[in-house]
């Protein structure tokens, strides 16, 4: 390969970088809201854009998807984390005589669609897949790789394809001390709201998280992490 064809695919290369980049940013600011410290990691794809809400203290990690109709909305509710390569789809498609599933899917009839909302301080592992009409409760972990097909309580741990319940994130009285210091007193859930949720989820159910008190080190790096996330305090 002489230079002149050399220099000419280095040229085409930087265009499609610069192609890739410009459709990359274009749909940052089209989003239907995004908190000013809000971190949404490119690359990722985005069908609209208009219907994706980033609230504050939130981040949505590299290589995501997010597969939203114009009409359904994916949102992603404070403290949150998305972590890389997962999937949000909103509309399913229900196979219809006489037409071809590629115009099926782009004209959305028969779809089986609906919100995706992802609750308060909820943690996503890598590669999960949401279908449509999920609502993930505050404080949920999802673990890697699971395939989350109905609603998700408050709290619960899930694993698997389909995720299912395997653990409880913390006890009660940890849950409520936990609140105390992420919500206001009326964002706060109920203990008569946790104990419904309690019996109805997490009998005989390990415990995820721990309680254990924070040591001086824990706090200076927490202050250093709330720093640089540009953090916004609670209340």
């Amino acid at each position: 390969m002489d230079t002149i064809t050399q220099l000419k695919e280095k040229l085409r290369g930087i265009k499609r970088m610069i192609k890739w980049f410009l459709n990359q940013s274009s749909f940052v600011n089209r989003l239907g809201y995004r908190a000013s410290n809000a971190i949404l990691e490119l690359p990722c794809v985005i069908d609209s854009p208009e219907g994706v809400y980033l609230y504050e203290n939130t981040r949505l990690r590299s290589n995501c998807c997010i597969l939203n109709s114009p009409e359904r909305k994916v949102i992603i509710n404070k403290y949150s984390v998305i972590a890389c390569g997962c999937t949000f789809i909103t509309n399913g498609h229900k196979s219809t005589v006489s037409i071809p599933h590629i115009i099926l899917g782009a004209s959305h009839i028969n779809d089986k669609s609906g919100d995706i909302i992802i609750g308060e301080d909820v943690w996503v592992g890598a590669n999960c897949t949401f279908m449509p009409g999920i609502n993930i409760g505050r404080g949920a972990v999802i673990g890697s790789g699971a395939l989350v097909t109905k609603d998700v309580p408050p709290y619960a741990v899930v694993v698997g394809s389909p995720a299912k319940i395997v653990a409880k994130k913390f006890e009660l009285d940890d849950i409520i001390r936990h609140e105390q210091h992420l919500y206001s007193e009326s964002e706060r859930m109920t203990k008569q709201e946790l104990d419904k949720i309690f019996e109805a989820n997490f009998q005989g159910k390990k415990v995820f998280g721990t309680n254990q008190p924070l040591t001086s080190d824990d706090n200076l790096r927490l202050q250093s992490v709330k720093r640089s996330f540009r953090f916004i305090e609670p209340f």
